[in-house]
């Protein structure tokens, strides 16, 4: 109820305090070692079981580090290539500033949610989704496009009917003006620009079917040619990590050094925005946990 992260944290550091854990802040884990059936951090620090929880290299400003894939090497594990996931996207297209800061409800490759127009390209909840299957392709190839459906909650017969009968009542009015009343103004302007319109054409009344039609898929249709996403300094999330093949998925723990587990986003895991990964974050960090607690020797 208090909406805020922290209290999650207070209450789980409250917990593992009175359990009798010991938080060490500030300390670096330089060096990850196995010797004589203990694990040796640091060159001094022995332990039975360790757990790589240190997340991805999303966010470095946030303090985010490549260590747990380079612990993770060191034992053998496969490192499957990290790139930027849930991450905004950056676009070649001419104009963008013409619609920069439009924020519509749009569907995109399939996922419908919030779009942001900015002056580098698109953001939202929608493009979020569909970010790490873009980033994935941009991996290969130099461009990917994807289409917005800037008003979903129309068909595009219903809309070119809606825009017929609308033809009907007045015909005086600039395209601009008359979209004006349909959708964002900006945006309004940004369509009919990329519309197979003639320039010269200002008003409605010489607009023909054809030249509506083409009002229409735009709308429903309004391409995007993506060229790279804004990279890690700004991504929530990122793909690939630590090959999930060599980790047992009911405890957590390497198939390739026993008593060393991977946890949360550090493994070649992610997901949608939506609480998605923080709930991979807990289930994992409770299996390797139970795991560790139960299991004897």
């Amino acid at each position: 109820m208090s909406l805020q992260a922290s209290s999650v944290v207070d209450i789980l550091e409250h917990e593992a305090l009175k359990l009798g854990v010991k938080l060490y802040l500030n300390s670096k884990v330089e060096t990850l070692e196995f010797k004589n059936n203990k694990f040796i951090i640091n060159s001094k620090e022995n332990y039975y079981k360790v757990i790589v929880s240190t997340g991805s290299v999303a966010m470095p400003k946030l303090g985010s580090s490549d260590c747990g894939y380079v612990f993770g090497k060191k034992f053998g594990h496969k490192i499957i290539n990290p790139f930027a996931s849930l991450v905004q996207l950056i676009s070649s297209n001419k104009n963008l500033e013409m619609i920069t800061g439009v924020k519509i409800d749009g569907l995109v490759n399939g996922k419908q949610g919030d779009v942001l127009f900015t002056k580098y390209g698109v953001s939202g909840s929608a493009i979020l989704d569909i970010s790490r299957e873009i980033s994935s392709k941009l991996q290969k190839q130099k461009s990917v496009k994807i289409t917005i459906d800037t008003m979903p909650s129309l068909t595009q017969s219903e809309l070119l009917d809606i825009f017929m009968g609308s033809l009907t009542k007045t015909n005086e009015k600039d395209i601009v003006m008359w979209l004006n009343g349909f959708m964002n103004k900006k945006l309004a302007k940004y369509i009919v620009l990329n519309s197979n319109i003639k320039s010269n054409i200002q008003f409605i009344k010489f607009l023909s079917q054809k030249d509506i039609s083409s009002l229409v898929n735009t709308i429903k249709n309004l391409e995007f040619n993506i060229t790279d996403t804004k990279g890690f300094e700004t991504c929530e999330v990122c793909a690939g990590g630590i090959d999930t093949k060599q980790i047992d998925s009911k405890t957590m723990e390497s198939k390739l050094q026993k008593g060393l587990y991977f946890t949360g986003e550090v493994l070649d895991v992610d997901g949608d925005c939506g609480g998605y990964n923080l709930h991979w974050a807990w289930a994992s960090g409770y299996l390797a946990s139970f795991d560790i607690i139960n299991k004897k020797g």
